[in-house]
This record gives structure tokens, sequence and C-alpha cells, in this order.
């Protein structure tokens, strides 16, 4: 949100940063890089990269740069290459989400659930009869997925001729997607497009009996069923190496030069501090050819956003949730409750990441307690993540190769991950209406000037359409039973900050805001 400163190609065409071949093993003597250049590199200044010592492992194709590691005493003879603009050690990004409640496992195809979950509800989902994101494609950057994502999925819902793993610069060997290092990936996508859910009594891990009210098995709906995922792999238990994240943008920006009149998404649930100049790049040259990006805001509260979702070109949102969660304890009811049609009826988390000078907050959507498909073995004790492992969910996870062995099938997941990918099936619902709309027409600016930097007019039309959120102070129910005040733009003592953007986004509103093509 801008502030005061406040149909397809060749397999051939579809990769776009070059993975030189590499062993398995530990990367030998040297650190990530990223290498910025003003234009992709030619074949003979990558010669040079090597002759200075670099190890190159990607070369960007559709923007300037590359990703390398290089021995310590090697990096001031690769930096004094003419083309190269500067080098950065490869950023290492978080997922954006920090809390999770337990639930069961998921087989055969059921009907569509009783009632509309809390959330769907909440930004008017069930208002939109006409668009379901058909024709739209969405990547999904994040942790990959488990080989028996099919028991979660509709099969035609995943692009799986599609689906790419890109590691980091300093990590030797090869990933693969269906193999994916955490299921927070599956979690994202059953956002979008939705998923089958098994309800049994052990479900949500807190409260009793069933959500549904009886055994069986449900299709539960996302924003935007008709779109189609790509899932790729950048994230690794360590985290999101910057390198895999570029390689992963540089290859849908390829997708879509290749394939122009097809709408193009990617949704990032994933964040670090800074904007690192050849991550810029990445995500210019996509914005420019088309692509929508969609980002998390981040999970910091006070200490602000993270990076892309800071960048202003890229849409970023902040978290909220239902007034009345958890309010039918011991019963786990309330997910299929029935929000009254208000702007108050939702509250902003306060995990969910303030906007500071030099970033730019979009707009709120739902990222609270949303029963998604993650295979977890064991929860800490309480469930919620302490800072310490707010980056791991479980205390241990279900093996990729066989996550019905989990107890735990799904759970009830908060964080801007899952706002991020909630206002990415709004993005593509607006794409089914008018695949036109984009946010090529951004103004990208200079990296260390904040305030050249500015919204493309999809952006605006999902800016416009929000409600605002007035400032308030409410105490809402956590899952446990026990009051968890909440407040947001107060002006009072840990809560000032701009918290929420242009507002909230209902669906309805959002796609009256889109023109006809």
């Amino acid at each position: 949100m801008r502030r005061s400163l406040a149909v397809l190609a060749t397999l051939a065409l579809m990769f776009s940063a070059l993975a030189l071949p590499t062993a398995t093993g530990a990367a030998p003597g040297g650190t990530g890089y990223l290498i910025g250049s003003a234009a992709p590199l030619s074949a003979a200044e990558v010669d040079q990269l090597r002759a200075a010592g670099a190890a190159v492992k990607y070369v960007y194709k559709n923007f300037g740069g590359a990703a390398a590691t290089i021995p310590n005493g090697k990096v001031e003879a690769v930096r004094s290459l003419p083309f190269v603009m500067g080098i950065n050690e490869d950023p290492l990004r978080q997922l954006d989400s920090i809390t999770v409640e337990a639930a069961p496992s998921v087989a055969a195809l059921g009907a569509p659930l009783p009632v509309t979950p809390y959330w769907l509800d909440l930004i008017d989902a069930e208002k939109n009869t006409t668009y379901d994101g058909t024709g739209v494609w969405v990547a999904v950057l994040d942790g990959g997925m488990f080989p028996k994502w099919r028991d979660f999925f509709k099969p035609e819902s995943i692009l799986a001729e599609y689906g790419r793993a890109f590691e980091g610069a300093s990590v030797i060997g090869s990933q693969n997607w269906e193999s994916g290092s955490d299921p927070h990936g599956m979690a994202v996508a059953g956002t979008i497009v939705g998923h089958w859910f098994r309800d049994g009594v052990k479900e949500g891990g807190w409260g009793e009996g069933y959500v549904t009210g009886s055994a069986g098995t449900y299709w539960h709906r996302g924003v935007a069923e008709g779109a189609r995922i790509i899932p790729i792999q950048v994230c690794i238990p360590i985290g999101c190496f910057g390198s895999a994240i570029n390689a992963a943008v540089d290859y849908v920006t390829s997708l879509k030069l290749a394939n122009p009149s097809q709408p193009i998404v990617i949704n990032e649930s994933l964040g670090g501090a800074g904007l690192d100049p050849v991550e810029k790049a990445a995500i210019d040259a996509a914005i420019q050819a088309g692509v929508v990006m969609v980002a998390s805001a981040g999970n910091s509260g006070n200490a602000g956003m993270g990076f892309p979702g800071a960048y202003e070109p890229v849409i970023s949102t902040a978290a909220g949730g239902w007034i009345d969660q958890w309010t039918s304890l011991p019963s786990k009811s309330w997910y299929l409750g029935n929000p009254d049609e208000s702007i108050d009826e939702v509250f902003v988390a306060d995990f969910s990441s303030r906007q500071l000078p030099g970033q730019y907050l979009d707009v709120t959507s739902t990222g609270r307690f949303m029963l998604l498909p993650y295979p977890c073995v064991n929860l800490y004790k309480d469930g919620q993540v302490v800072e310490r492992t707010n980056h791991k969910m479980c205390a241990s996870k279900a093996d990729a190769a066989n996550p019905s062995a989990a107890p735990f099938q799904y759970l009830f997941m908060s964080g801007t991950s899952f706002s991020a990918p909630t206002v990415a099936g709004i993005v593509a619902l607006m794409l089914d209406k008018n695949p036109a709309l984009s946010n090529a027409d951004a103004t990208f600016g200079t990296i260390g000037n904040p305030a050249s930097w500015g919204p493309g007019s999809l952006e605006e039309l999902l800016e416009g359409s929000a409600t605002p959120i007035a400032p308030r102070q409410v105490t809402v129910t956590h899952r446990t039973g026990t009051p968890d005040p909440e407040c947001w733009e107060m002006g009072t003592a840990g809560c000032t900050l701009e918290a929420t953007g242009a507002g909230w986004v209902y669906v309805d509103d959002a796609l009256s805001a889109v023109p006809s093509p």
C-alpha cells in the first residue's frame, strides 16, 4: 500500500536459471553468494567468474546475476571483475507460519463440508458464484510437497509436470519437490485450491468431538478451486536460500514469457531482513513480465515486515482472524461458525508484522487457526511455537515417504503464511475475471530509496476494494480457552504501528473492482 513513506511451451523453454551440475555432498571450501550484474551474464563472463574462483551454481536468465560459492580468499577477485556490480552473502529466508494445532488422516473422496469454514465466510467467499480461478496458475515457492500429496489434493489441481526444486548456492546435491522438506507448502496450496479432509475425534488436538459433528471424509473448499498449483521447492529444513528463491522466480518468469497470455501468480509465504539487489532484479523481471507476486508480511509484530513482502511492487498481506474463535470449547464446532457481515468481526493478530519506515503493508486477510494439510508426528507440548523453534512447527514431522505414519494429518495453522495464499487465491479470481490485469506498471525505483517504489494497477484495484479496519482493542479466546488480548493502531504503548494496510479484503468487493476485459 502506498504510504507517504509512510498454451504451453516445450519443457526446454521452461528452464530459466541454468543450474550447473554438482555432486552430492558438502559445499567444498566456500560461502554462498549472490553476484549482481547489470544484464544477464554472457558465457564469457561466466568463464571469468570461474577463473576468478567462483563455483557457479545458477546463472539467471531473465535478469542480471548469478549464484555461486566462493572461497574467502577469492571474493575480492570476483568483486573486481568489471561486470560485477556487487556481491552479497546468500540470504536465508524463513517460512511465515507460527502456530500449529493437531488433527488425523485422509483417504477416500467425500462430500463438501456441511457448512462453510469460518475463514472463507469471513472474506465473503460464498458471495462469489461466478469465478473460481480457472485458467490461472499459482506458483507456490515453498517447501515442496510430500509424495502422497494426492491423498490431499485433486490431481488436476496440481501442475506436476511443472513442479521443480531449487537449492541454495552452497547446497550440494539435488532436491525433489515431491519429497519436500516440510508440509508447509501443502498447507499453502490447500488454502488456495482446497483439500480433502477426514474428520475424527482426535482431529485438531484441542477440544472434543468432530469438527463437522460426525466422522467422514469431506471436501474442504479453497479460495480459488479452479486455479492450478505449480509446486516449487525452495526451502530446506534450515530455511530458504535467496539463490534458490531467485532461481525459482526466474523459472516462473520464463514460463510467463513462453506463455504470455497465461495468468500466473507467485505466492511466497516466507521472508527475511533486507532486500538484496539480485533478489530485487528477479522480482522486477517477473512483475514486468506480467507475473503477479503475493507475499506474507511476516510474523514479527512490532519488529517490522520481512522482504519480499515489504517491497511495494509485491502485494503484502497481514494476518487477522475471527473474534469468535474457539468460543465453542470444548467443542470445535466454532470452525464452521457463521461470522456476521461486519468488519467488527475481524481482529488483527498480534504476531502479524507491522509496517516500519521503508516498508509497505498492503492488505489484511485470514491467517488464524485455519485447518490445513500438515502431517505432523508430535507437536511441542503446548502446540505454541516458541522463538527458538519458530521455524520448525512440529517436534518431529512425518517422513516424506510415509506421511500416513503421522497421527496428525492436519493442523490448525496460523501465520501470514496463510493470509498470503488467501490473497493469492483472491488475485486468481480477479485474473479469472480479467486475465490482462497485472502489476507490470508498478514503479520499481532504486533499491536504496523505498520512496521511489510504487504499486501496480492490480494492487491498486485490490487495495481500493479493501474495507478499512478501525483501530481497536479486543480480547479473543485462545485454543486453550484462555483470554487472548489483541490490539492494533491504538496509539498506545506497543499498539501504535501501521498493522492493516488498506484494510480487509472481501472476495465480492475485490471482484467488483475488476473491470471487464
